[in-house]
């Protein structure tokens, strides 16, 4: 057996110590203390989402070399609406945080604004109220009842209100134009109906069956022409046009 020399064993014995000692030196030194925390969000809405800022916030005060980087990085990429976080210690007293959202394709708010989720793929993920806005800004929102946004969130998106979301994405260059989109699944036909609100000119149109989108934007179109045509948005009534595949019917 090789003998190992004593100086060897007590260098072994010494280095983990040593180890721990400097790690505690640092943390309990102030200069490393944390007084900033830089944060930038990418993709999504660009936002940094409040739960997430309020988090980072939490960790002024404490030192850099406290903070375990790879755990916090775990917590924070678990938000919903976040696809990683990336952290950087910047000596000697800041920490630099990059958070990466996911690419929502629509905001699907409860009529009675009790819940808000984003459409991630076919799944929908939970929104915070205060990071709504944000995402208002960035996604088309789809307002829905609140039984049938729990659903979706229970079970994922069914093949109607994937067919709601892409006439509601070809018709994001009218976005000046149309108030509101709402999609109803309670209907006497598979499809629902889904309504365009248009404020402006005092009408609505109600998609009453799957079509395409060309369709829609051709509807919409009508509908401006028919109420300059008629000045019907001047009445105190909501004009309503319905649209079929046959085409744009006037109520």
């Amino acid at each position: 057996m090789r003998h190992v020399p004593v100086k060897v064993k007590l260098v072994g014995l010494l280095l983990p110590l040593l180890l721990v000692t400097g790690l505690i030196s640092l943390r309990s030194m102030s200069a490393f203390k944390i007084t900033s925390v830089q944060v930038v969000a990418h993709g999504g809405s660009m936002q940094v989402p409040f739960g997430i800022q309020n988090e980072l916030a939490s960790f002024v005060g404490l030192s850099l070399f406290q903070l375990n980087i790879q755990a916090v990085q775990r917590k924070l990429s678990a938000f919903p609406t976040v696809d990683k976080v990336q952290l950087k210690r910047k000596l000697p007293s800041s920490l630099l945080a990059s958070v990466f959202l996911i690419d929502g394709s629509a905001l699907v708010q409860a009529e009675d604004e009790s819940a808000f989720y984003l459409a991630d793929g076919k799944a929908l993920v939970p929104v915070d109220k205060p990071d709504v806005q944000g995402w208002k800004k960035s996604v088309v929102t789809i307002l829905v009842p609140a039984s049938y946004a729990q659903m979706l969130f229970t079970y994922g998106l069914d093949a109607s209100f994937e067919q709601v979301m892409e006439l509601a994405h070809s018709l994001e260059d009218k976005t000046t134009l149309i108030t509101s989109i709402k999609y109803d699944n309670n209907s006497s036909n598979s499809f629902g109906k889904m309504v365009l609100e248009i404020s402006s000119l005092n009408a609505q149109i109600w998609v009453r069956e799957p079509v395409g989108a060309m369709q829609v934007q051709a509807a919409v179109d009508l509908v401006v022409q028919d109420q300059k045509d008629t000045l019907s948005f001047l009445s105190s009534d909501t004009k309503r046009y319905d649209l079929y595949r046959e085409g744009l019917v006037r109520r």
